[in-house]
């Protein structure tokens, strides 16, 4: 199946069942759109946050050499830059969840170690791990989070031409392919790409019981 037990926003599709509706699928995807603005809003809070934190320090000449700062700055960058070569997909989608995750990887990181700095009222060795763990945290937000909802927005985006041929093609091979697709035609849209890859696993799955048979 398309659909992972570790990602609730991806459509779950089974070639033995009844295809999303059109009204279904617009309920779903209506639930991703406010989950991503969710998303993005907690994003930039996160960055108002950090900066709002990090201007006070630094006015306080608390960070005066804006060490703390760069060194935010930096592992920032190189932990965005680590999830978003973590992350499989197009480069569209590598390019944007790097943004974000250098983004709140910094905030994240400013925010939690600037805090900490005014709380405490000086610069201490600590305050760098902090920040190092602030930023792994938000980039695991980012790893899990994030990606699933932009994973589940796929998901529910119509297939592309030569998706749509791969689709066409195994329903001629297979009466229960060929049942699932009349169904989206009645259904009165195009496939989604959960279900091009649904089909994919399923030809794979018959193909590996095939092998075991002979």
């Amino acid at each position: 199946m398309f659909d992972s037990k570790d990602n609730q926003y991806s459509v779950f599709v089974d070639i033995a069942d009844e295809p999303l509706s059109k009204e279904e699928l617009a309920h779903k995807k209506q639930n991703l759109k406010s989950t991503y603005i969710s998303n993005l809003s907690f994003i930039f809070a996160i960055f108002v946050l950090g900066t709002a934190v990090t201007y006070r320090a630094i006015m306080l000449n608390y960070d005066k050499d804006l060490e703390l700062f760069n060194i935010s700055i930096y592992i920032g960058l190189w932990f965005g830059l680590f999830t978003g070569v973590m992350i499989d997909g197009d480069a569209k989608r590598k390019l944007q969840l790097v943004v974000v995750a250098i983004l709140i990887s910094a905030s994240a990181g400013l925010f939690a170690s600037m805090l900490v700095m005014l709380i405490v009222g000086h610069a201490t060795v600590w305050i760098t791990s902090i920040n190092i763990l602030a930023s792994a945290l938000a980039c695991m937000w980012v790893l899990t989070r994030y990606d699933e909802v932009l994973k589940g927005i796929e998901s529910t985006c119509p297939v592309d031409k030569k998706q749509f041929a791969y689709i066409r093609k195994a329903s001629s091979y297979f009466d229960e392919l060929y049942a699932y697709s009349e169904k989206i035609i009645e259904a009165d849209r195009m496939p989604l790409t959960s279900e091009y890859w649904a089909y994919r696993e399923w030809v794979k799955t018959k193909a590996k019981l095939n092998q075991l048979r002979k």
